[in-house]
C-alpha cells in the first residue's frame, strides 16, 4: 500500500469508518508503521511541505484515526501550536483521560474548525431518526449553544462509556470521525 495522504485517508475512510470513542487496540499496525516511517514529502506527495509542524499534525491525525494512541501521543506532544494541543487532547479523551483531554483542550483555545465542527453536528443529530431522550438533550444543546463546547463534548463521552451501545455513543463516534476530518483537512490546508 502506499503510504500517502490521499491513499491513507481512503484505507481508513472504507476500513475504519466510525473509530470507537476508546479503542482497545490499532486498527491497522502496518499502516501506523508506514505512517510513522514516512516522511512529510512522501505522505504529502506532489506537494511542497511549508510548514513542518502541520506536516507532523496530518501524521498525528492519521495515526489517531487508526486508533494508534501511542504513536499519534509521540508526535503530537512535540507539536507546539494550537492544532497539536488539539490532537493532544483529543488522544487523552479517546484513552480515556478525560481530565488531560481537559488540559490539552485549554491549551487550543478557539480553534478554527469550531464552527464548522458545530455546523456538522447539528446536521449529523438532525439526520437522527428517532433520537433518545438522551440523546435529544445533547443536540437541544448543541443548538442553543452558539459556539463549540469541547469540554461538553468530552464530558459526553465518559458519560457514553458506560453504554457503548447506545444512540448517544454512536452519534458521537460519526461527530467524532467528522472532528477528525476537519482537523486533518486544516493540517493539510496550513502544511502546504
Amino acid at each position: 500500500m502506499e503510504i500517502t495522504y490521499t491513499a491513507v485517508m481512503e484505507t481508513l475512510e472504507s476500513g475504519n469508518p466510525l473509530p470507537p470513542l476508546v479503542p482497545e487496540d490499532v486498527w491497522n499496525s502496518e499502516l501506523s508503521k508506514g505512517i510513522v516511517s514516512a516522511s512529510p514529502e512522501e505522505l504529502l506527495k506532489g506537494q511542497t511541505v511549508k510548514d513542518e509542524t502541520y506536516a507532523g499534525a496530518i501524521k498525528s491525525g492519521l495515526l489517531l484515526w487508526n486508533d494508534d494512541l501511542n504513536d499519534s501521543h509521540d508526535i503530537s506532544q512535540g507539536l507546539s501550536n494550537h492544532t497539536g494541543s488539539y490532537w493532544h487532547g483529543i488522544m487523552h479523551r479517546r484513552e480515556p483521560d478525560y481530565s488531560n483531554a481537559k488540559y490539552w483542550f485549554g491549551r487550543v483555545g478557539t480553534h478554527p474548525i469550531y464552527p464548522e465542527l458545530r455546523d456538522c453536528t447539528l446536521s449529523i443529530f438532525k439526520e437522527t431518526a428517532d433520537p433518545s431522550a438522551a440523546l435529544s438533550d445533547i443536540g437541544d444543546k448543541i443548538e442553543s449553544n452558539e459556539h463549540w463546547d469541547p469540554y461538553q463534548f468530552i464530558d459526553w463521552c465518559a458519560a457514553a462509556e458506560q453504554d457503548l451501545s447506545s444512540d448517544v455513543a454512536q452519534f458521537l463516534q460519526q461527530v467524532q470521525v467528522e472532528e477528525i476530518k476537519l482537523l486533518l483537512a486544516y493540517s493539510y490546508r496550513n502544511a502546504i
